[in-house]
């Protein structure tokens, strides 16, 4: 049968989100103005908050991800997130909440 015979997954390049920079500006926290996902390369990925009180953004995390068709897994040692990415948006399930990234300039 056709349907059982490729039992590989497909892996889609991550090549179109290096270098890249998205934006939340939706965030449960009151005091901080937007967070940000600066991927870096192909596989890392670092997370940004910029606090309004505060003129610099302050990095949060850095992680390594990778990218399978729509889905974005996120490691950092051994915590783990997900997100669903399409060209337009990055929806995040981060700490319990969804937060959508919208590709920056």
């Amino acid at each position: 049968m056709k349907f059982f015979k490729n039992k590989s997954k497909k892996i889609n390049s991550s090549r179109e989100l290096a270098n890249t920079v998205w934006i939340c500006e939706t965030t449960r926290e009151s005091n901080a103005a937007y967070y940000l996902m600066r991927f870096a390369a192909v596989n890392f990925v670092e997370g940004w908050v910029k606090y309004k009180d505060q003129q610099e953004e302050i990095r949060a995390f850095s992680a390594v991800y990778s990218k399978e068709n729509n889905l974005l897994k996120f490691q950092k040692e051994d915590d783990l997130f997900v997100a669903v990415y399409t060209k337009e948006k990055i929806a995040a399930v981060i700490d319990g909440q969804t937060l959508n990234f919208y590709r920056k300039g």
